[in-house]
């Protein structure tokens, strides 16, 4: 990561985002391919966004039952 760096432009590379994720990059790559994460593609380096993937987690939280 780019130090001094504000969050909304700091990218991270695939293998940098997945433990973030708590994904295998074998995982994260999959989920590139079927568009279900955003990111970012250079070529054929993919790159994802901090905010991106703060985002990704909030959206797929599961809440728990109350009992």
């Amino acid at each position: 990561m780019l130090r001094n760096a504000s969050p909304e432009c700091v990218k991270l590379s695939l293998v940098e985002a997945a433990p973030i994720l708590g994904v295998s990059p074998h995982t994260l790559r999959a989920w590139t391919r079927e568009k279900r994460i955003p990111f970012y593609r250079n070529g054929r380096r993919i790159v994802f966004a901090v905010p991106d993937l703060e985002r990704f987690l909030a959206n797929n939280r599961v809440e728990a039952r109350e009992r």
